[in-house]
């Protein structure tokens, strides 16, 4: 298997050529021994997929980069006096992390989603066990509209604490 013989396979293969037509055109037109064209088949598709993985994280690496020229522009934007435009600096921000992964697949609803092992669900039911007695929201609400009433009340105790000593 030489690479000019993997090169004209891998043109083929981008060209559409697939299956029996592959194989009867590395026996007929490159002199590939029949025993060994499955071979030279199975390294043409493993760079062809070695080389879409590098496209896929260079165009990954572009969009990242785009958005975070966007999300310092919108946080800069305060420059002409009218304050920076946070909403769409936070869209931004939000585009990143999904393209990142920053995002779990977690259900919030108290009950769902923390059955089964790891340690995002250990902390889910640990903190819906200390919210929901709290009786802030109705239990069917999410878990992090608990959270957020919890930290409201929370910051005005503690403004309250400040203003009455």
């Amino acid at each position: 298997m030489n690479d000019s013989t993997i090169e004209r396979v891998l043109l083929w293969m981008v060209s559409g050529l697939s299956g029996a037509d592959l194989e009867t055109a590395c026996v007929a037109k490159l002199d590939v021994d029949p025993a060994l064209v499955k071979d030279v088949i199975a390294e043409a598709r493993k760079r062809l997929t070695l080389a879409a993985e590098y496209n896929r994280d260079e165009l990954l690496g572009t969009a990242l980069t785009r958005l975070n020229d966007l999300y310092s522009r919108c946080i800069r934007a305060g420059a002409d006096g009218n304050g920076p435009n946070l909403a769409k600096a936070l869209d931004v921000q939000r585009e990143i992390n999904r393209l990142v992964g920053l995002y779990r697949q977690t259900s919030l609803l108290p009950g769902q989603g923390t059955e089964g092992g790891g340690e995002a669900s250990d902390e889910l039911r640990a903190i819906g066990e200390h919210l929901l007695p709290l009786g802030l929201a109705d239990e069917n609400h999410p878990l992090r509209e608990h959270a957020r009433l919890a930290a409201q009340t929370i910051r005005e105790h503690q403004t309250n604490q400040t203003e009455n000593p």
